[in-house]
């Protein structure tokens, strides 16, 4: 399915530029997962885990621009005869997302309560380490659905 085609002619240029975005934050967060299975060192090791947590937890939770609003910027962007086929779709990709919620949650923790914020209720203590851990497949799985959502998206199938 061409989405674009599907686009009115004056959203289609937002379209774009959106997809264009969330194209290049998804190929860099693969890229950091590359790399995390590769680098040795600790200190790049840390880094790269923790630059993953923020740009995963970005593109699906996040007060700002994310892989749902975008959907709901192409949702608005469609005109009526083109809606059932495409709704269908991006339903099918919300309910995934709500699938993925524990995932989701536990990056978003991680990402708020360690790295960014460091809230001392819950970095400084080592009791409460599993409600903010991370493991490398909660990236993976994250880093999955995010290819093939956006493969849809664009006119070649993502990898």
């Amino acid at each position: 399915m061409d989405i674009l085609s599907l686009i009115k002619i004056d959203r289609r240029e937002g379209y774009l530029a959106r997809l264009a975005v969330l194209e290049r934050e998804v190929k860099t967060l693969a890229h950091q997962i590359e790399l995390l299975k590769k680098v040795e060192d600790q200190v790049l090791r840390d880094s790269l885990f923790e630059s993953a947590i923020i740009r995963a937890s970005k593109l699906v939770r996040n007060s700002g621009f994310t892989i749902k609003s975008f959907r709901e910027f192409v949702r608005q962007s469609c005109p009526r005869p083109f809606r059932k086929e495409l709704y269908d779709l991006l339903d099918g990709f919300e309910r995934e997302e709500t699938l993925l919620v524990e995932r989701i949650v536990k990056l978003k923790n991680r990402r708020d309560r360690v790295i960014v914020h460091m809230d001392p209720r819950f970095a400084f203590h080592r009791e409460r380490d599993g409600e903010n851990t991370v493991e490398i497949e909660d990236l993976e799985s994250i880093l999955d659905y995010l290819k093939r959502h956006m493969s849809i998206f664009t006119f070649t199938p993502r990898t």
